[in-house]
Order: structure tokens, then C-alpha cells, then sequence
């Protein structure tokens, strides 16, 4: 790494990390106003506090990441234009393009690492936070994490699940209470029937205890006695304790991934939800590559705050920083009632201000 880029980052990375640490702080600070006295009386551990707020943070990253960064970005442009370094490295050969070159990587660099913290981290982290939350202070004990009446329908396996209670928690080895699972045939006709008192996810495949199985013939009717067994190895189903996660989340809660999966296994769905879907599914994949814009469009507005002074050059980038989720807001809203393809309605947002970015360098060169 050159030189000059290091002296850049430098004086980039010490007011990121305050900015970010301030902003971390204050949304701690104002979640625990508001759940402090619940946390109390259902005397949660400390452990389990942290445990929750490490998740928090991870789910406001999204938020937290771009805007710490593009204020960092200001100062670091301010103090630069200050004393004139600045002018000084043009002066000395260096185009725009190789000044802001390093913070580039680093806008790039944080977008993919935010795309691959909501996809990997930050499902799963909403999921277990809305549980922590709901449940603070109830006297379910040690049903606490357990989902009731589970309904799943594999429509390529052509099979159908109904379970009582559902423990989507891997220590548990995701298990399932109160099992019926329905074979159906290429017809629609039932071929078997099995119900069982309880299902665990081992060694990678499903194991059903205190088994009852039932065959049918085309017409439905049973053929033969009940064959019962007490233990019985699954390796001929398909589902995964990922597909029963994925129907037990809210929208909120899926990855862009886990979406389109849940698209593909409800192809009964309506053309509303449908679509509603896949607003969602592309509002997912566009939302990380705010940290690269920010970049592009902080760029121009640091470069006056040394002209300028700090003020308004920090007050332009704002308003285009909550421009940015105003129109945000409102691609999603038309992109729903289907007023927006979802793709435009998730990805607008970004081609606006990219270009408004790459107007504004131009401006400067």
C-alpha cells in the first residue's frame, strides 16, 4: 500500500471508529430504556443480555455502518482541507482518481462484508432477539423457544407436515413433538401415513421415535393393520431443519436466500405476496452497496467542507444520506402494491444516487 493511502486511512479510520462506537452506544442505551424494567423482572442473565445486544448491533450494522462512514469520511476530508494536504497532493501529480482509490476499497470492502452479515448473521440474530424479547418476564419456562403448530408442505417431496411443537434451537437437535407426516402420491392420493411422538435432526438426517405408520390405498382407504416402531431412521426425506426456520420467520427475518426458497416451496402463493416477496428479496441485495455510495457521494461534499467550512458540507451529505431512504421508502411502498417492478423498486434507490455520486465527482475533477 502506498503511502499517501495509508496517511488517508489513517485519517479515516480513527473518527469511523468513534463515530460508529457513539452510535453503538447510544442504540444500546435507548433499547435498554425500554426494556430495562423487563429484563429485571424476569431476572435474565447478564450473559443473556449481551448475548441480545451483540445481535442487536449486528441487525442495525445496516444503518449504523453507512452513516458512521460517511460522517468519518467528512471529518477525515475536513481536517485534510484544513491544512491544505489536500490541495498540496493535487498540486503534487495525484489525480482524484487515485485520492479517493482506498476509500473506495474501503466502501467496497464494507458492503460486502454487510451483504454477507445480513445474509449469513442477521436472520437468524432478528429471529432469536424477537423470541428474547417476547418472552422476557412469561412463566413458559423451558418452552421458551418452542413453535406450536407447525404446518409445512414439501411440494416436490410431495409431502405433508404438521407438527405440534417445533424447537428450532440446533442444541435441541431441532426437535419435533407431536409428528404427523402424510406421503402423498403424483395423484394427490395419500400412500402412507406416519405419526410420531417425537423427531430429532442427527448426523444429518431425521430420526422419528414411538413411530405409528398407516398405508393407503388410491382411493384413500387404509390397507392393513398400523405397523408400529419404536425408532425409525429418516434418510429418505429432503427437509432440513432450515426449511421449518424459514416458515416459522417473519418476512423481516429471512435473507435474500431464504426468500426465493421460500418462494419455491409455496408455489401456491398469490401474485400479491408473490411480488411482495421478491420487493423484499431485492431491497436485501441493494441495501449493502449504501457503504460504496456514500462514498461516491461524500466525496464531493468533504471536498467543500475544506472550502466551505464544516457545516454545510456535513449538512448536503446528510440530506442526500435520509434522501437516499426516503426514496427508499418509497420504492418499496409502490414496489408492494405493485406499482414498481420489484426489481426497479429495490434497486432505484441505488442507480439514483450512484449517478448522483458520479455527477458530483465529475463536477470536481
Amino acid at each position: 500500500m502506498k503511502l499517501v493511502s495509508r496517511y488517508l486511512l489513517r485519517h479515516l479510520g480513527r473518527p469511523w471508529v468513534y463515530v460508529m462506537a457513539g452510535f453503538s452506544l447510544v442504540a444500546i442505551l435507548v433499547d435498554l430504556f425500554g426494556n430495562f424494567v423487563d429484563f429485571m423482572e424476569a431476572k435474565t442473565p447478564v450473559g443473556d443480555i449481551a448475548g441480545y445486544y451483540v445481535r442487536l448491533l449486528a441487525t442495525f450494522l445496516p444503518y449504523l455502518l453507512p452513516i458512521s462512514l460517511l460522517l468519518a469520511l467528512l471529518y477525515a476530508l475536513w481536517q485534510l482541507g484544513k491544512n491544505a494536504e489536500l490541495t498540496a497532493m493535487r498540486a503534487s501529480g495525484l489525480s482524484l482518481g487515485q485520492l479517493i482509490h482506498p476509500y473506495l476499497i474501503v466502501g467496497l470492502l464494507a458492503s460486502f462484508a454487510l451483504l454477507g452479515i445480513n445474509e449469513l448473521y442477521n436472520p437468524g440474530a432478528m429471529y432469536r432477539n424477537r423470541q428474547f424479547l417476547e418472552w422476557q418476564g412469561s412463566q413458559h419456562g423451558g418452552q421458551i423457544h418452542l413453535a406450536p403448530n407447525l404446518a409445512y408442505k414439501n411440494t416436490t417431496g410431495r409431502r405433508v407436515w404438521r407438527i405440534n411443537l417445533f424447537d428450532p434451537r440446533p442444541e435441541s437437535s431441532f426437535e419435533m413433538l407431536g409428528v404427523n407426516l402424510t406421503q402423498q402420491r403424483p395423484d394427490g392420493s395419500d400412500e402412507f401415513r406416519l405419526d410420531a411422538a417425537r423427531a430429532r435432526w442427527v448426523d444429518g438426517h431425521w430420526w422419528f421415535e414411538n413411530v405409528e405408520t398407516r398405508y393407503y390405498d388410491a382411493r384413500n382407504d387404509p390397507t392393513g393393520p398400523i405397523e408400529s416402531s419404536p425408532t425409525v431412521e429418516m434418510t429418505m426425506l429432503s427437509e432440513t431443519p432450515k426449511d421449518f426456520l424459514n416458515e416459522i420467520k417473519d418476512d423481516s427475518e429471512r435473507s435474500a436466500y431464504e426468500i426465493l426458497q421460500f418462494i419455491d416451496t409455496h408455489p401456491g402463493i398469490s401474485q400479491e405476496t408473490r411480488n411482495r416477496l421478491m420487493v423484499d428479496f431485492h431491497y436485501r441485495l441493494a441495501a449493502p452497496w449504501l457503504c460504496l455510495i456514500v462514498i461516491l457521494v461524500g466525496v464531493p461534499f468533504g471536498f467543500q467542507t475544506g472550502r466551505r467550512g464544516m457545516g454545510l458540507g456535513i449538512l448536503f451529505a446528510l440530506l442526500a444520506f435520509f434522501g437516499y431512504y426516503v426514496l427508499m421508502g418509497l420504492g418499496l411502498a409502490f414496489g408492494k402494491q405493485q406499482l414498481l417492478p420489484p426489481a426497479v423498486a429495490g434497486w432505484l434507490p441505488n442507480a439514483v444516487f450512484l449517478t448522483l455520486g458520479l455527477v458530483l465527482l465529475r463536477r470536481i475533477r
